[in-house]
């Protein structure tokens, strides 16, 4: 018989930046020299009269 022994890393090759959110939204504004203004959009449930309603901000 033979015994395989594993050896578990903490953070794995190739996985130390991949936690992050990828997000879509619209380019609202490029006035600036280096960065850009994007609307995200969301569609989000009113709590009382549950119906969806279309949430939305910019983010630079």
């Amino acid at each position: 018989m033979s015994e395989v022994n594993e050896t578990k890393s903490s953070a794995p090759a190739g996985e130390g930046r991949n936690l992050r959110k990828v997000r879509t939204g619209t380019v609202v504004s490029d006035k600036m020299d280096k960065t850009v203004v994007v609307k995200l959009e969301r569609v989000k449930m009113h709590t009382r009269y549950k119906k969806y309603i279309r949430v939305w901000k910019k983010v630079k």
